[in-house]
């Protein structure tokens, strides 16, 4: 039975499917394993989780460009480069959201945007996600 799933290619794609969700929600059962920090309200909660899936998904970005001949054979590299493309915009949300939801939650967040006065990591957020903008426009203007 266990011979016969790994040659179905259906079983194959479904598998590296399962691999690849379970990668991406990794971060959160790590957050759930560890207890939050009290006071934090669902708002907050759910910009951190969805800084950490796009977290995850920028990590795996890097999996399905690197033509792993397993992942290939399963899907094809058209397909893989459409879900890489796709997947790197979804994750680009992600990331972005999390601050905007963050700024909303908690207007005084909203200090961290002075760039003189703001913490390091503050600043190398920013930077970060310029940077990350930055990549996502060049790419998709270039595509176009």
């Amino acid at each position: 039975m266990r011979r016969l799933l790994m040659h179905s290619p259906i079983a194959v794609a479904t598998l590296w499917i399962v691999v690849y969700l379970f990668l991406t929600l990794f971060p959160l059962l790590v957050l759930v394993l560890h207890s939050a920090p009290t006071g934090r309200g669902f708002w907050i909660e759910f910009s951190v989780a969805l800084g950490f899936i796009g977290l995850g998904m920028m990590a795996l970005q890097f999996v399905l460009t690197a033509r792993v001949n397993h992942i290939e054979s399963s899907y094809g590299i058209d397909i893989l480069l459409q879900f890489h493309r796709y997947m790197s915009l979804v994750a680009f949300v992600m990331v972005l959201a999390h601050p905007i939801i963050l700024f909303i939650a908690q207007p005084e967040t909203l200090q961290l945007l002075n760039f003189p006065q703001a913490p390091w990591r503050a600043r190398m957020a920013v930077l970060g996600t310029l940077a990350f903008l930055v990549m996502v426009v060049t790419t998709i203007g270039g595509s176009l």
